[in-house]
């Protein structure tokens, strides 16, 4: 069993995958976070694990051992999940040459290329009107961010990980991190996972790894009748050009001109849409990407509306009321990194900036940074 002091800040889940890991290889770990709770990004998102995003390759292995872990923490730990899949749906016949050049290049895991009757007769809840077809994915997993992420935490305690909350460290050192009220904890390792709060910690160093802040507005709908179910996530053409798994296809950069041409306000604020059902009907709907270095505090109507028309396109919901909106903000790659990991001092690893993928690859990250201790 490994020995040493573990520090991590940030209660999230990069952090907590972190701590999880650091704990079960054998090390001494503490968790410093700056809120009561996690706030943060880790508990603003759909709560999807999503391998269908992620590139072929490495990252895709990655994200695959990501569900496995949340799977089986699930049991462990005692939280709801549950493995719909994911179903993309292509109502443009660019999109459809992209799921179809995705199919033929493989991803390992499970995919189904459907033509329309039968995305139709399998999920009901898709819109008919335009369809060309859909790729099924049967990996992608829901969990509900808040709940998990809590549970999450009362497991790290139960394996002896110790936790201060309301606690922001405010200044590192060759050996401690000071927080904020002076108290000093001592460290052989320490692992930044604090979000955009990090960039008051090691400003340089983050500002020369090109990334910047991104808000993103979400909503949920009221839960659904009883006997309606959206069954998979389901996304459509807009999400085709965000995630790193299309970039490699022939067809993704005609698509992404001809929605650029179509829809310049959705280009305008980063949107895409994507649905997920959770365990009491209620749907997550989102979401927008702005930059700056600093945001308005209201949302902006104007997107809330983008969504719910791009949502209707491919989705037909027996009851859209919003129950609640919320933003997120998160530090996002400027050069198309999901993971950006950084080492600003011996002992020191920040790891931040993963392009919305968070939930799916923390776990796979953290596995890498604990082994590398051991090398």
């Amino acid at each position: 069993m490994a020995e040493g002091n573990v520090i991590v800040v940030g209660a999230g889940i990069i952090g907590l995958a972190h701590a999880i890991t650091a704990r079960e290889a054998g090390y001494s770990v503490t968790v410093l976070e700056r809120d009561g709770r996690a706030l943060g990004a880790s508990v603003r998102n759909f709560g999807t694990l999503w391998p269908i995003g992620c590139a072929f390759g490495a990252e895709r292995e990655q994200a695959l051992f990501g569900v496995r872990r949340w799977r089986e923490l699930a049991a462990e730990a005692g939280f709801w999940t549950s493995a719909r899949g994911s179903l993309s749906l292509a109502y443009r016949e660019e999109a459809w040459a992209v799921l179809r050049e995705f199919a033929a290049a493989g991803a390992g895991g499970a995919l189904e290329l459907l033509d329309a009757d039968a995305v139709l007769r399998r999920f009901p809840a898709a819109q008919p009107e335009g369809l060309r077809g859909a790729l099924f994915s049967a990996v992608e997993t829901v969990v509900h961010p808040s709940s998990a992420i809590a549970a999450l935490t009362n497991f790290a305690l139960g394996l002896g990980v110790r936790f201060h909350f309301g606690k922001p460290v405010v200044q590192v050192f060759a050996d401690a991190v000071e927080c904020a009220d002076g108290e000093r904890f001592g460290f052989d390792r320490l692992v930044i996972a604090a979000g955009e709060e990090m960039r008051l910690l090691f400003s340089r160093e983050l500002a020369a790894a090109q990334v910047r802040r991104c808000r993103l507005q979400m909503m949920r709908t009221v839960p659904q009748r009883a006997d309606w179910r959206l069954g998979p996530v389901m996304v459509s053409d807009l999400t085709l050009c965000h995630y790193p798994a299309f970039r490699e296809c022939p067809s993704t950069a005609q698509l992404r001109a001809r929605l650029e041409a179509e829809l310049p306000r959705h280009r305008d604020w980063g949107v895409h849409v994507i649905a997920a059902q959770h365990e009491d009907g209620s749907l997550t709907l989102g979401d927008s990407h702005e930059y700056g270095d600093d945001f308005p505090p209201e949302n902006e109507a104007e997107v809330e509306e983008l969504i719910l028309c791009s949502l209707r396109e491919f989705v037909r919901v027996p009851d859209l009321c919003i129950a609640s909106r919320w933003q997120g903000v998160y530090l996002k790659s400027t050069v198309g990194q999901t993971q950006v990991v950084l080492h600003p001092r011996e002992r020191v690893t920040m790891v931040t900036a993963m392009g919305g993928l968070g939930m799916t690859l923390s776990w796979g990250l953290a596995q890498a940074t604990i082994r590398s201790w051991e090398t």
